[in-house]
């Protein structure tokens, strides 16, 4: 997410305002700043781009009226969940994200015609030099086209593995749906989130196999940890693999005895 910054370095031409501008101007994420009435002071190409709807029809506007509800979409409330979060910057000073958001769009060629869309908004309070809030400065992110692996992101606190707790499951669908909603760096963010889930799931095998060695030689969680970082280092195989070749080890049946070994005895 963007965090804001005070430009004190000025340009050749001597305006760090000049700057600002043209940072907003040129970012790949869409902004909209607003007032604290919620009415359309000036937005970026990406905005205007992401919406199809132009700057001069934006700006001077109240955001709920340019931005209506799709009457499809009423019993989600969406424009009730965007203003709370808006009423929620004003109210404490902070940013507040909302991840994934329906809000479906004006089609601007069928007019009464509305175009599904999910967003990734983060709303930023805006301070003056005196440390006022002034306005709400909204990122938005059209993430339509990934709304099925964000929500299946989600869908991992819903169910979150034994092996794991609470708090890191928090931390890895805040990142996820943060790197993925951000469609330029998609398929690298997506690389790293199946990173992400891989190392929790193998935290969970090498839980797996600290419990039975503990059982094995009666030892506690931290020498059973050394014994397998142990093994792992004397058979130069990595510890997850290490810990998943217990584990089936232990899981898997006992051979039969050979032919022939009975007669032998």
């Amino acid at each position: 997410m963007t965090e804001q910054r005070h430009v004190t370095r000025r340009g050749p031409d001597g305006s760090a305002r000049s700057l600002r501008e043209s940072a907003f101007e040129a970012s790949t994420s869409g902004y909209s700043l607003m007032d604290l009435d919620f009415v359309i002071l000036d937005v970026n190409a990406a905005f205007t781009e992401s919406t199809g709807i132009s700057r001069d029809q934006l700006v001077g506007r109240q955001a709920f009226d340019v931005f209506p509800e799709n009457p499809g979409q009423t019993d989600d409330a969406p424009a009730r969940t965007m203003r709370q979060s808006l009423e929620r910057v004003i109210s404490t000073g902070q940013r507040d994200s909302l991840h994934i958001h329906r809000y479906d769009i004006p089609d601007p060629t069928r007019p009464g015609a509305f175009l599904e869309r999910y967003w990734s908004p983060v709303n930023i309070p805006v301070l003056d030099e005196d440390g006022a809030l002034v306005a709400v400065l909204q990122q938005v992110e059209d993430v339509t086209d990934y709304r099925d692996d964000l929500v299946r992101i989600l869908g991992y606190l819903e169910q979150p593995p034994a092996e794991s707790s609470a708090e890191t499951s928090r931390r890895f669908v805040e990142y996820a749906t943060t790197a993925m909603a951000h469609s330029s760096l998609y398929h690298s963010a997506r690389r790293e989130v199946e990173q992400l889930q891989e190392a929790l799931t193998s935290r969970g095998v090498i839980d797996q196999a600290k419990g039975i060695l503990m059982g094995r030689h009666r030892c506690g969680s931290e020498e059973a940890f050394l014994r397998l970082k142990q093994m792992s280092n004397d058979s130069n195989v990595r510890i997850r693999d290490v810990a998943r070749a217990l584990i089936y080890q232990a899981s898997a049946p006992a051979s039969p005895p050979a032919a022939g070994a009975d007669a032998e005895g």
